[in-house]
């Protein structure tokens, strides 16, 4: 073996040089590898005047949000999402201060991607609508998370997306899934109670009768790198629950540089509610419009949400909320924030300031 090595030194050299070089480190990735983040956010919200006394309170929390993705190899990755925060709202005229904390699994999914078709199983938010993560503001989701924001169920959900380039890229998706009522519907620390397939509700059927399709885009040059989202959801009801729920939304985002470093993001959507939550002869149906602009690190958002309920009631809540921050470069932000919503005839109006900061690992 030695007199081998010292007969070939030139191609053992080279051999040497080309996998010991720093560009063979780069290329290559060793599995499995973990990555994360862990968003952290101190937030104090003051309901401060209200037509109905009930809703004046006054609410200094927390919300951790850590999440973890373990890469097995390249196509082959589990993603673990948890959150630290207060179960339930403050009472009335309660001054809550870093109480009821709970901690939970929001996600925990196993995900394969491979060229243009990804897969994920296990707990997850079906995707359904986009209000409740990209409408820009303080307070501009507080509808969409409570109304239509579809998450801790258990499923299966496919995609295959077709990048197009100039014309953008689009995925289209499909799923089947149900109410998450393991013991990871629990909470630890502050009980938020769990989660029974009697307890009813849509969705809580213990078997894949619930369903989404979803056609979404995004990057279409020549639109601000225009966006859109297309999705129909049927949640089969559970025990004693009278109708089935089916819903559609439709949403559409940009972001376009009007200038001088200012950068403009709309967004609007629709969704359209048949027998919310099972309540049979009720439908329900939101509008967002919002927007924000962007300079230099500060920013301005406003949002403008319409829910109406009708046929068997008839509600009209809506809410607006103005709010303005800035984001600096270590990677805090500060915002601060106003709105005025109205929900079964009675008005209230609440300020607050979050600060928020993101650790990377």
């Amino acid at each position: 073996m030695i007199s081998f090595v010292r007969g070939c030194p030139s191609i053992l050299a080279v051999l040497l040089g080309v996998y010991l070089s720093p560009s063979s480190f780069a290329a290559q990735k060793t599995y499995p590898s973990i990555s994360g983040e862990i968003p952290i956010e101190i937030e104090n919200d003051w309901a401060f005047k209200s037509d109905d006394r009930a809703n004046q309170s006054n609410d200094l929390y927390a919300t951790i949000e850590p999440a973890v993705t373990i890469q097995l190899s390249r196509s082959w990755s589990i993603y673990a999402h948890a959150v630290l925060e207060p179960t339930g709202s403050a009472g009335q005229f309660e001054n809550r201060t870093f109480e009821d904390i709970g901690l939970y699994v929001e996600d925990l999914f196993v995900e394969f991607n491979k060229d243009a078709l990804n897969v994920k199983a296990g707990k997850l938010n079906v995707g359904f609508g986009v209000g409740w993560d990209k409408t820009p503001g303080l307070y501009s989701s507080d509808f969409a998370e409570d109304g239509y924001e579809t998450s801790e169920r258990i499923g299966v959900i496919g995609g295959w997306t077709v990048d197009g380039k100039a014309v953008g890229t689009h995925t289209i998706s499909a799923g089947s899934f149900f109410q998450d009522t393991t013991f990871l519907s629990q909470s630890a620390l502050k009980g938020r109670g769990d989660t029974r397939r009697r307890d009813g509700g849509v969705s809580n059927t213990e078997d894949f009768s619930s369903f989404i399709v979803a056609l979404n885009g995004e990057k279409i040059k020549g639109l601000g790198n225009f966006g859109y989202h297309l999705s129909y959801m049927h949640q089969a009801n559970g025990v004693d629950d009278p109708s089935d729920e089916t819903s559609f939304a439709i949403a559409g985002f940009t972001s376009v540089d009007i200038g001088n470093d200012v950068v403009l993001s709309p967004i609007i959507e629709f969704v359209r509610q048949e027998n919310p939550g099972g309540v049979q002869n009720q439908d329900r149906n939101f509008l967002t419009v919002a927007g924000q602009f962007e300079w230099q690190g500060y920013y301005v958002a406003a949002a403008w949400t319409k829910r109406h309920t009708y046929k068997k009631a008839d509600d009209r809540d809506y809410q607006f909320q103005l709010s303005a921050g800035y984001s600096f470069d270590f990677g805090l932000s500060v915002d601060v924030g106003w709105k005025i919503a109205e929900e079964s005839n009675a008005e209230t109006q609440t300020v607050g300031i979050l600060a928020a900061y993101l650790l990377k690992f």
